[in-house]
This record gives C-alpha cells, structure tokens and sequence, in this order.
C-alpha cells in the first residue's frame, strides 16, 4: 500500500513542476478556474433537473392532448366523409341497379364524385365501392372490375364480415401494403343484410406522421371495440402490442377519461392517456430514461463552460508568461550553451562575454533574415512585372518605377510582350483538369531558357493566375522595328519547336506591339487580342498585333443556315459521322469572316440551335444537356478546340439524350393504347386487356393514361365511341338504335355518352349536320 501510494505521488509531482515557475502558474490558473465552475455548474444541474422534470410532464400532457385533437379532427373528417358518400344520390341509386356493369357512365359519375371527395381530404389514398348483387368493385385507382377480378377481393369479404356497421379495420390485401381502412356497410341506416360496402383507404405511415412525440416515445391509438387502430412502433395490422403490454392493457380496460402516471419496475415509463367520447383511447409512453436524456443539455453546458473558461486561463497564463519570460529563458539558454562549449564553470562566466554571445546571435539572425529576402527576390520581381501588365494611375507608376530600379528592371528601351497557350489541353490526357499550372510552370521554364540565350535582348518570364505563360522583351532603344520582329519570330518558333519534340506540346504564341515600360500593359493587351486570330487561321501558330491590325477588313459574310439543319437532322437521326462533316463545313464557311467576333457569335447561334432542336422534340429534353454549355464553349480559344469540343462532348451527349428518349418513353405506351382502341372491331376494351398489350400493370396503365391524355381511361373510351358514333351520323343513314349497337353501347347509354360529350342527342346532332 505504501508502495502505491509512493508511485501516485510521485506522478502527480512529475505532472506538477517543482522548479519551472511558468508551468505551475498555468497549472494553479486551470484549478482555480475549473474548481468553482464545476462546483457550480453541479448544483445548478441538479436545482434544474427537479423543476425540468416537473415541467417536462406537464408539456407532455399538453402535447398528447394536442395528438388527440389533431386526430380526432383527422379521423372524424374521414369518417364524416364516408357518411356523405354513403348517403350520395349516385351511391343509393346504384347500390343493387340491375345493369350496373355495363353502366358506364353511372361508374364514370361515381369515380368523379370519388375524386371531389377526396380531392377535400389529402389522407384518403383510395376509395372503394362494391356493389354485391351485380359483384362488381369500383375503385378511384383501378376502375370497374368484376369481384373474381378484383386484386382486393378479399378485402371485401373481411369487410363484410365484420361486425357492425361501420368502423376501422386492417383489411388483408390493403393492410399487408400499409393501409387502414375504414369500413361502412350499404346501405345506411338499415336493418337488412348489407348489399354493398364502402371503404376508404388511408395508408398508415401518413397518419403516423400526424402523432408527432418523440423518436423514443411510443403512441397508440385504440377504439371502442378494444381493436388496435394506430401504433407508432409498427405493428398496428397485428395489434401485438395491445396483447403483449400490459400498461396498454390496463389503460384500456380501466375506467375515466385522462389519466398520467410513472410505472414502477426496472424500466419506468412516464405514462399519460386520454379516452375520446367516440370511445377512442390515446397511449403515451416515454422512457423515463428518455426524459432525463432530453435534460442532458445541462451536463453538455456545464462541461462546454468549464471547457471554454479553462483555455481562456490556460491562453491567458500562457500568453502573459510567455511574454515576460521568453526573452530571459532564451538569453539563459544561449548562454549556457556558449559556456558548455567553452568547457566554462558557471560562475566564471563573464557578464561581457555574456553580452557578447548575445550580440553575435542577434548578428547571426540578422545575416540569416538578409538570406532568406535575397532568397525570395525573384518572387518579389515577378509581382511587380504582373503589376505593370495591368494599367495604373500616374502616382501608382511613380511608386513602381522606384522599385523597378530596386530590382534592376531598366526603365528605357523598347518592352514588348509574348502571351503563350497551349493548344487541345481539352484532349489532352497526361494531365488532370486541375493540373493546369503544371502545364504552365513547364511551358514559362523553356521559354525563360530560351530567352537568356537571346543575342541582343533581355527579360523575363512570368505566368498570369496560373492559366498562361508571358515573356517580357526589351531591346535596346537602337533596335530597329525589322531586328525586333526578326528576333521575336525565331524565339517565337524556337520555343514552339522545344515544347513539341520534348513536351509535345502544341503551342500559340501573340505578341504585341513595342512600347515603353509604362505602357508594358497595353502591349500586354495586344498580344491577347492577337491569339484570338486562332479562331480563323488554325494553321498559324504565331500572331503578331501589327499583322492582324494590317490586314482587318469586314469581309461580306452570310451564316450557313442550310448546314446548320442539316447537322440537327443527322443528330436526331443518330448519323454522327455525318453531322460531323457538316461541323467540319461549317467551320470552314464561318472562317471566311475571318473576324473573332462573328466566328464566336456563329459557334453560339449553332450551340443554340442544336439545343433548340432537342427541345423542339420534346419540352424540357434540352434540359437534360446540363445548363452551362455556353460557358464550356467560351473556354475554347482555337478552332481546333472549338470543334473537338462539339464533337466530343457535346455530339455524343445529344446521342445519349435521343437515346433514352426513344427507350424510355412513356408517351408512347399510351399512343400504342390508343391505336389499338381506334383500331379494333366496336366493343368494350378492357384496361386488363390494353395493360396485357403493352404489358404494363392496370394501376400503372391507369395513372399513365391520366398523366399523358388527361382524361381516365374510361373517359377515353367514351369519347372514341362517341366520335365513331357522330361518324357514322354523319356519313350514314343508320338509326340512333343500329350505330348504338355498332359502337357497343345502348341507345339510352348513347344518348347520354353524346350529352355528356357533345351536349345534344344523336338526333340534334344529325340535324345539325343537315
């Protein structure tokens, strides 16, 4: 014991220093800045959880009778609903009709009077009518369909069977996908066996939404009957929870209106209930663990305060330490290193030679500090060369001509500058996207070789944001215009030349006119404006300004409208050799302008009219090319870039477009439907039989048919009978009863097919005609 006592002193004295006065102020700042701040933070922890607590409890009561209302409003819209429709004229007068089958338009009225009602309740996912003398279901999603047919066959059959009149029920088939249902038998108010039931769809996770609480907190929902309505946790078709937890149990079956209370055991729960005068009774369970976790925001403070203050004292001893004793410890150091080495005891050290080995450390920083500035002088040149590309004021040049003689720029003879690109890096596949400065930092390195070895010139080489290498020229004020040019030519293909055979490179190089240091940035300008004689002379890899501003002319031009549809038409046709070589055409006649401006703006109309034309196909096509196209083809600076560029990204992304498109359209699923309708012999086309066709699912055949055309697959085909019904009005001398039997339909289902669609009788519209 004794022995571990030892050792535990001993690290704690290792931990707090016994001769560094610094560190043991730091040490004393820490403790007394964390001492009281936890002894406080502790009790106001402890002071707020008692009155958090007591106020949790009675938010959560609040919050449950929050639920309650909010789904009571819920699910007694619902229920209401189901009564309207129930008592419905359209819904008495059906129930049990003898040709209700083939009734379509009384079908069609029942799925209009379906959607306004559910367009009023955004919950109701489907609504379901069964007639049982004729075994038909009528449903807002799949239509009319026999009960041997019917997918939910036997979620009618459970609905029949249950006992009462109307409730909530997991039925088989809409229960297993995530449906509660609620049930009402046909007719209403009747003491007879049903002959048709109601039902009203809602998919539980939806209502799960509305619960609110939280994600440890489990809530239920159960009726009068004792059946399980709605269980946060899942598990609301098998009601398991009803049977396996007893608090729900023991809430259900006991007696008054709103209780709250904490169960005892290992894991208490913090229980609150409330019972609806529809018989409803609503469960609230929450860990009790839970409650306090959602409290532990205090623990969190507590320790971020102690946290924060204690390296505000820490930085604070540290920094006023430091401050005072840092000038001392390094003189103390430096000091006894000099004696040690000088084989001195430390009381013969002199205090002269003490102040000496001083003042030789200070001379020695002060010859490392002129190392490290004659060290980044270039660096410093190069800025000032890059701020002389730029123009400036009479003041900023004055300043700038003072530190050109700092730095041994001469202020007199001719300055003339070289901007250098390298070509196709679109294509180029040494390199990344983002290795952009690489290119360059090889490209200024040949070129600064290649310009001290210049007879009778000087400068230097820089690169501009990365993206472009530039050489500074200056010739002695006794050159001639004929020795200048001469010389930058064969510098010019001296440095074309070294980049192809070692770098392969490609290379264009502008060079602007002479000028005078102060205007270094107008020749700058000029050499830019050079390059971009790219555009129409790919040929050439040297410009010079004075040659382009020479030979500039405004040459009649016309745009090659013809090539331009003529590329559309190969694209959308999947000819991409083709469009190709009309690209290739193209290029040449707009070359001829032998202008930047107009070959940039020609490239964009072209640009446009191609997306135009896959819009043109179909409306928002164009969209799936992406949304900076235009900014992709402003990165193209020569003319071989510009057409690699459309025939490499932008040909075969239209390719990819056109291809999805005629793979993948659903629009021509539905005109495939409707051609077989138009196509086939008079009669009832099932929408089984046209989703058999195109071997689709009925459901999804019905919500792609409304989404494309409009109108319901039944309204479709009313409407098609109706037109060859008035055709046949038209061009024969058939009577009403003879074109009704042609076209499958009943002269009284006729006449009022024709009201609804064309408002007047078969008759009224032959007389029309006449």
């Amino acid at each position: 014991m004794k022995q571990l006592w030892q050792r535990i002193r001993a690290r704690l004295m290792h931990l707090l220093p016994t001769h560094n006065y610094w560190q043991r102020l730091i040490w004393l700042g820490c403790i007394s800045v964390t001492l009281p701040l936890v002894l406080a933070g502790t009790a106001y922890y402890h002071f707020s959880m008692r009155e958090l607590t007591g106020q949790f409890q009675t938010d959560n009561r609040e919050s449950l009778q929050m639920t309650v209302d909010r789904m009571e409003n819920l699910l007694s819209g619902i229920e209401q609903m189901s009564l309207q429709l129930s008592g419905s004229s359209q819904i008495r007068e059906s129930l049990g009709l003898e040709g209700y089958m083939t009734d379509y338009l009384g079908q069609l009225e029942l799925l209009d009077l379906f959607q306004l009602f559910k367009n009023t309740n955004s919950l109701v996912q489907d609504i379901v009518y069964y007639d049982e003398p004729s075994q038909t279901a009528l449903s807002h999603y799949y239509g009319m369909a026999r009960m041997s047919d019917y997918y939910g066959a036997d979620d009618i059959r459970e609905a029949l069977a249950l006992p009462g009149f109307a409730g909530w029920s997991y039925l088989p088939d809409a229960g297993g996908r995530g449906y509660l249902t609620y049930v009402r038998k046909l007719p209403i108010m009747s003491t007879e066996e049903p002959r048709g039931v109601l039902l009203l769809q809602v998919r539980e996770e939806s209502l799960r939404r509305y619960l609110g609480g939280l994600p440890s907190q489990s809530l239920a929902i159960v009726d009068a009957g004792g059946r399980m309505i709605l269980d946060s946790q899942g598990g609301s078709m098998s009601g398991e929870r009803l049977r396996t937890d007893p608090v729900v149990q023991a809430v259900v079956s006991g007696d008054g209106t709103a209780d709250q209370f904490v169960t005892d055991g290992e894991e208490q729960q913090l229980v609150a209930w409330s019972r609806t005068a529809q018989g409803r009774t609503y469960v609230s369970q929450l860990p009790k663990q839970a409650m306090i976790d959602q409290l532990s925001w205090i623990r969190v403070l507590i320790v971020a305060s102690v946290s924060i203050f204690l390296l505000i004292g820490i930085l604070l001893s540290l920094l006023a330490s430091r401050m005072a004793y840092n000038p001392i410890q390094q003189l103390t150091q430096y000091g006894r290193h000099l004696r040690k080495s000088g084989g001195e005891e430390a009381g013969k050290l002199d205090e002269i030679d003490y102040i000496r080995s001083c003042l030789s450390y200070l001379n020695e920083q002060t010859e490392s500090l002129h190392r490290y500035v004659r060290g980044i002088q270039p660096d410093l040149r190069d800025g000032l060369l890059l701020r002389l590309l730029k123009p400036m004021s009479g003041s900023g040049m004055r300043t700038v001509e003072e530190e050109c003689r700092k730095h041994g720029i001469p202020l007199t003879g001719h300055y003339v500058v070289l901007v250098a690109k390298v070509e196709n890096l679109l294509r180029e596949k040494r390199f990344l996207p983002s290795e952009g400065p690489v290119i360059v930092f090889a490209v200024k390195n040949v070129m600064a070789e290649l310009l001290a070895q210049l007879p009778q010139a000087s400068g230097f080489v820089v690169d501009k944001d990365d993206r472009e290498a530039i050489a500074i020229f200056r010739f002695p004020p006794t050159s001639t215009p004929a020795e200048i040019r001469q010389q930058l030519a064969s510098y010019g293909e001296q440095v074309r030349e070294a980049l192809q055979r070692y770098l392969s490179f490609s290379v264009s190089a502008g060079i602007g006119g002479r000028t005078e240091l102060a205007q270094l940035h107008e020749s700058y300008r000029q050499a830019r404006q050079a390059l971009q004689h790219r555009l129409f002379q790919a040929e050439q890899t040297l410009f010079f300004y004075e040659d382009m501003i020479e030979a500039e002319r405004q040459p009649v031009f016309l745009y090659p409208r013809e090539i331009e549809e003529q590329m559309a038409e190969f694209l959308w046709s999947g000819d991409l050799p083709q469009a190709e070589e009309l690209l290739r055409q193209f290029s040449e006649r707009v070359r001829a302008s032998e202008s930047y401006n107009i070959i940039f703006q020609c490239y964009q109309v072209l640009l446009s009219a191609i997306v135009q034309s896959l819009e043109d196909k179909g409306p928002g096509l164009a969209g799936l090319l992406g949304d900076n196209l235009f900014d992709q083809l402003k990165e193209c600076q020569s003319a071989q870039e510009v057409h690699d560029w459309f025939g490499g990204v932008l040909f075969p992304l239209y390719q990819q477009v056109v291809g999805e498109l005629r793979n993948h359209s659903s629009r021509l699923i539905v005109q495939r439907v409707c051609s077989y309708i138009a196509s086939q012999p008079a009669g009832a086309h099932s929408l089984s039989d046209c989703a058999e066709l195109v071997q689709v699912s009925p459901s999804y055949l019905s919500r792609l048919f409304k989404r494309e055309m409009g109108i319901s697959f039944i309204e479709y085909q009313m409407k098609t009978k109706v037109e060859k019904a008035k055709t046949l009005l038209k061009e024969t001398d058939y009577s009403v009863a003879e074109i009704a039997e042609r076209v499958g339909y009943s002269e009284r289902n006729l006449n009022r097919a024709f009201q609804r669609f064309a408002q007047m009788s078969p008759s009224q519209y032959r007389l029309s005609l006449r």
